[in-house]
Order: structure tokens, then sequence, then C-alpha cells
């Protein structure tokens, strides 16, 4: 098994419905195709023919003229219609995007009462979001891959780090914030470069110009959770202004730990240090700042986000850790140009970005208990604090000149800085390359070969091309390529071509073919520890993926898709233990495959009711680089049902399929489970809007796939609730 990071990287989730249109490919087989899926009880077999049963109540419902704004005042064929860019990096429908699209608007993760974008991620088949016993970070698997094959950008922007991936304690973003998700699932280095393998999340913010009603909110809930927000648009002296601000702070769900890793060590070693059993603190607090200024073809954006007294509960390696209170900050600030009639048959974009992120442990991760090994009076800690800052350029010009093509031409450059590297330990390897002596005081291994990274900078220039060609009315291919060049470690091209046929009126098909690359990250490359040993002269990951997908509307109430795909992972990286050493060296070590089939349904039952759902099967070879801890089966059904006048009702379920182990763990698999939410919203007041919310409405004991440290698994949240409230003035 591959693990996605040192720190045991993970995420929860909570559904929701999706706007899509699916396209992908392979030749395929299932060798362990799972036909029954089996509620956990009674209660949950239940709610599953309640939610079926919506059919036929809802159509003794009369149809009302006034309904709540959101995604049931657009039709199935809107949907379709709706336009994206992340697939060319240029407007297209979802109908005609040359890729798996995928679009999730601010209506639709209001009316399922979503407070984070990893409560929503969820619904598009394909993606889990899995919860890392290491501060409960959400980590974003698409289509069953580690999640560092995911690339996740805001506004464009990719929110991966040079050490930690999404960041150490990335936290996900709050749901307040955003306008719209577009997802591609498959390749998309050829337009956006690293960690763009298995697919593809852009979140896009509400900015100025786009902010339509301002607005304050406010949420309570389970686990002394609050939190607080306010948005506003409007305009100054002829530029546009937006702003949103959310404030927040949790004590997490603090799940209970039967044992851990340091359990395992009192029995080898006859102490009695662990904590186990226990609670893993998970709280933390939050805030976002976003600040938008535009006018005519001119756009600023400026972002703040802090995570403070962050607890992490457990340490990459199983072990309970109740002192730890970390931070991290996070600024960017972007200028844009966009302006599509530049001059004749030319449109023209530009845009500058910097970026600034910190991360510290506070006083330091504790990574074993007082008295291990029978010392350590205050256990063995581990104190860290990194920062670093980038600066992006991009230029690209679209050019209409000829016939029936559209011509993209585009070119970057990319500067990223670890400038600070401190860290202070009191065990493991100290700065003469000798091991620290049992007790020993924090020691500095700052500037020192030793450090968990090394401070160091790395550029990227970067050139693409892309061209959208109108076969005919109904036939239209799309190829491109970009070309990398990275300081550090040197060349990639990675290509793609889609071919989009729309085969009758209401069939639409697409073949996909895509290349795609992650870059070594500074650990893999530079940093040596206590257990690893970098490898300067690693290759990136590569993968190729193609995808089949049909698009069918069966009628203007029923849409299914059906998408298929074959994702070839080659020169994938892990650390491999080193002839006479007891560490190991990173090394691009072998190839993956993992096949599969995506299926989603969305159905308009009556004006006032819609039904969707999406069932999601991979098959993978059976080398050490699965990831064991993503289900190669779920499933999602969700209705929203509006009742009465200014009444919504969403009910949703997420079904996770069983988790086998890595070899050699005895423990039985994790059993399968099904999570069902429910929301009732009502807006039938003026400017007033309530809901409340239900999590896990069963309280089933679901659990997230651990290594052998903790015995039992993590435990996922309880039953929990919330209570919001909106006003717009």
């Amino acid at each position: 098994m591959k693990t996605d990071d040192a720190w045991g990287g993970g995420g929860g989730c909570g559904p929701a419905l999706v706007y899509q249109v699916e396209h992908s490919l392979t030749g395929f087989s299932f060798s362990h195709a799972r036909s029954d899926v089996t509620l956990g009880n009674m209660k949950q077999q239940q709610f599953i023919l309640v939610l079926l049963g919506l059919f036929h109540t809802s159509i003794a419902i009369a149809d009302s003229e006034e309904r709540l704004q959101h995604f049931l005042s657009l039709s199935l064929e809107e949907l379709v219609d709706l336009k994206v860019t992340i697939s060319t990096d240029t407007k297209q429908t979802v109908a005609r995007a040359p890729g798996v699209v995928s679009v999730i608007t601010a209506e639709d993760i209001k009316a399922t009462g979503a407070t984070n974008l990893v409560d929503i991620l969820e619904s598009v088949p394909g993606i889990y979001v899995r919860s890392s016993q290491f501060a409960n970070r959400p980590l974003v698997h698409i289509r069953g891959a580690n999640a560092t094959q995911t690339l996740l950008m805001v506004n464009g922007a990719p929110m991966r780090d040079l050490v930690w991936g999404f960041g150490i304690f990335w936290k996900g973003l709050p749901a307040s914030i955003i306008e719209r998700v577009e997802i591609i699932r498959g390749p998309g280095s050829a337009l956006f470069g690293s960690d763009a393998s298995s697919g593809v999340i852009n979140v896009i913010t509400k900015t100025a110009g786009k902010i339509q009603n301002n607005e304050v909110g406010a949420r309570i809930g389970s686990f002394d959770t609050k939190s607080a927000w306010a948005q506003y648009g409007g305009n100054w002296n002829g530029f546009d202004i937006g702003f949103t601000a959310e404030l927040g702070d949790t004590d997490g769900h603090d799940p209970f730990i039967e044992s851990d890793r340091q359990t395992i060590s009192d029995q080898a070693f006859g102490t009695h240090a662990s904590l186990a059993p226990g609670v893993a603190q998970y709280g933390w607090r939050n805030m976002d700042l976003r600040l938008s200024v535009a006018r005519d073809h001119w756009r600023l954006h400026a972002d703040y986000v802090r995570h403070s007294d962050l607890e992490i509960g457990l340490t990459g390696a199983g072990v309970l850790d109740p002192v730890t209170q970390a931070d991290d900050s996070r600024f960017n600030a972007g200028w844009f140009y966009d302006n599509e009639t530049f001059s004749q048959d030319w449109g023209l974009n530009a845009e500058l970005r910097y970026q600034h992120l910190d991360y510290s442990s506070g006083n330091g991760f504790q990574e074993r208990p007082p008295g291990f090994l029978g010392g350590f009076p205050d256990g063995v800690i581990n104190r860290m604090k990194s920062a670093e800052r980038r600066v992006d350029m991009e230029t690209s010009g679209l050019y209409s000149g000829i016939d029936a093509h559209a011509l993209l031409l585009g070119a970057g450059y990319s500067w990223q800085d670890l400038y600070i590297v401190e860290q202070q330990i009191n065990s493991g390897t100290g700065p003469d390359g000798l091991p620290l002596p049992a007790g020993a005081a924090l020691t500095h291994v700052t500037d020192t070969p030793f450090a968990f990274a090394p401070e160091k900078s790395r550029t990227i220039h970067y050139l693409f091309v892309q061209d959208i060609w109108t076969i005919s009315d109904d036939w239209e291919l799309t190829a491109g390529a970009r070309y990398d060049h990275y300081s550090d470690f040197g060349d990639t091209l990675n290509p793609r071509l889609a071919l989009v046929w729309q085969s009758t009126d209401s069939l639409t098909t697409k073949l996909i073919y895509g290349q795609a690359f992650r870059a070594p990250s500074f650990q893999e490359l530079f940093a040596e520890t206590s257990f690893t040993l970098p490898n300067p002269n690693l290759d990136p990951e590569r993968s190729e993926t193609l995808d089949l997908s049909f698009s069918y509307s069966a009628s203007k109430d029923l849409y299914l898709n059906f998408t298929f795909f074959n994702f070839d992972q080659t020169d994938l990286i892990r650390a491999v233990f080193v002839p006479g050493s007891i560490k190991r060296q990173f090394q691009n070590a072998g190839d993956h495959t993992i096949r599969g089939i995506e299926f989603e349904a969305r159905w308009q039952a009556t004006k006032d009711l819609r039904i969707s759902g999406n069932y999601t099967a991979r098959d993978q070879d059976d080398s050490e680089f699965r990831a064991v801890q993503v289900p190669d089966r779920e499933a999602y059904l969700r209705a929203d049902w509006v009742f009465d006048p200014g009444w919504n009702w969403d009910v949703q379920a997420n079904w996770i399929g069983q988790l086998p182990r890595v070899a050699g763990d005895i423990r039985p698999p994790v059993d399968d489970y099904w999570l069902a939410d429910t929301t009732l919203r009502y807006a039938g007041l003026k400017n007033w809007e309530f809901a409340a919310s239900v999590r896990n409405l069963f309280d089933v004991d679901a659990r997230a796939y651990t290594g052998a440290s903790i015995a039992s698994d993590l435990p996922l949240p309880e039953r929990n609730y919330y209570l919001e409230l909106r006003w717009r003035p």
C-alpha cells in the first residue's frame, strides 16, 4: 500500500447533488463485482424506502408558484448547458466540454446544508474524501488514486505547497465563500501542469461583480461548533467591489481511540506510557477573508486564510497527542486581465499571482507520550515551522481567425521558494548526524541536512497549446499539449486528445486520451530524516488515461450518463529499503492500473421533486501501490423536495464499500456503511432564511481506514446537528 504523505492523510465527507455530464474510456473487466448493497440496519432500510417513496408523495402536492431560489429553478437541459472553463480554459457548455466535467453551484451547496467544500465532493461519482488520523485532515481521492494525484485549485491557483500537498493543516474551504465548483475526473496536466493525474477541482469563489445579494449568516451545531459569515457586493466610483468573510471554531468530534501505536510499544517493552484509551482532540479555529475589485477587463483579488489552536489528535504514526496547538496562514494576491475582443480575431488573458504560506506546530508535536521507553518526561517532541512564497505569471491568447478553429497559445513562469525551515527535536538524528541520547533537551536541526525539508527554491517554465476544431455541427476535436521545465528534475511533455460526437439529439459520445504527471516533492528530492533518504534523481510520476462517455437525455426530465475509464500510472514514487541500512530511499519503484465505470442519473420526478444518484465501481491490480484506504465501490442517492411555498427538504445517503487490508495486516476489512444526512430549509419570510440539518442521521458507527497502529480504525463523527440563520438586507 502507498500512503499519501508522511502524516497519515485523509478526509471526512458529507455529500451533495452535482450537475454533471461525464465522459471516459477503457476496455476493462471486473473480477470482484458486487451485486448486493447491504444497509447496516433496519433503520437505514426504512430510510431508503422513505427516500424512494417521495416519488409517490410528491404527485399529490399541488405545484407552487413560489419556490426556493435553488437548483430546481434550472431544468435538466439548462444544467447541461451551464458553461465551464476547466476543461479547455475557454468557455464551453458542460455538454460539449471535452472532459468528464461536473459542476456544483452555490445554491446546490446551500440546499444540502453543506458547511465546507469537503462536505459536497463525495456527491460526485468517483470522488472519495478520507479522514486522516493526523488532524482529521481531509484528503481528496479521485478514481481510486492517492490524494497526491488530485490537483485542487482556488480561482485557478493551485493550493499545493512544496512539502505537504494541500497543506499540513488543510481543512477544506467554507461553503459560504463558494460560487461554484468545477471538476474534471481524468488528466489535466495538458492545461494545469503537475498533480492533475486523476482529476482537477477548481473552486470559484464569490468575487466582485458576481455577488448578487448582500448577506450575513450564523450557524451553531454539535461539537460546540460556531461560525458566522458575511458577503457584500457593490459598486464604488465605477469599480465593482466584492467581499466575503467567515469566522468559526469547533471542538471537533473527538473520537474515542481504544489503542494507539504507543499501546503496541508498551506491550513490547513492558511500559505504561500510552494515553489510550482516550480521545483524539480535533478542535480548531478558522478565519477566511477575501476582497476583490473589478473594472472593465481588470480584476484584483486578495485572500487571507488562517487556522489557529488546531489540535492534531493523533500523530502520523498513530500516537495520541493532546498537546499540539498548531497554526497556519495563507495569503494570496492576484492581478488579472481578461479581454475576449482584445483585437481582431484575438482574445487576451494575463495574470500575476503572489502566494505566501506559513506553518507552525506551536510548542511541538508530541510524537510519543511522557514515559516513552521509561524516559522522556515531556514526551518525544518535534517542534516545526516553515514558510514559503511563490510568484506565478501566465499569459495566453485565443485566436479565432481560422475558420472552424479556436487556437489557444500560452506561456507561464513560476518561482517557488521554501525560505524558512526550523525544527527542534529531542529524539532522532541530531545536527551532527548521530542519534540524540535518550532524554536529550530540545535540539535545533535547523540549517542541517536532517531538518524535515531543505530551504530551497524551484522555478518552472511552461508552454501550452490547444486547438478546438469544429469539424461539423456534430463533431468537435480538441487537441493540446503542455511542456514544463523544472529547475530541479527536468522536462515533461503532456498531450491530450478529445473527440466529442453529438450522436443524436439526445446522445453525446466522448472519447478522451490524456497524459499527466506529478512532480516530486521537496521531501522526496532533498530531505533526509530519521527514517528516509532523499533522491535528487527522481523522475516525475506519470499517467495515461483513456475515457469513453455516453450522455443520454432520455426525456426532458431524465438524464443518464455512463463513463468508462482506464488509468495507467508509471514511475510511482515510494520509499524503498536501502540494503545494509534501516532507512528507506525514495525511488521511482513501480506501476499501477485502475479501471472503472461511473454511472449517474437525474430525474425531475415532478416540478417540485428531483431525484439524483450515482454509482462507481473500480477494478485495480494488486500491486503494492494500490490505495487500500479508498473503496472500490461507492454509491450516492439524493432527493430534493419543495413541498410547500418557501420550504425545501433535502435527504441524501452515501454508501462506502468495504475496505480491504494491506498485505500482512490480519485485521478484518473495514465494514461498508451508509451515511444519511437531511436538511430542512425555510425561506418564506422576507429577507430571512432558516435551516436545520442532521448529519449521520442514523448514528452509524462508520470508520475511516488507518494503519495497524490504530487497531479499530478512526471513528467518523456520530449523529450531529446544525442550525443556520441567514439575513439579506
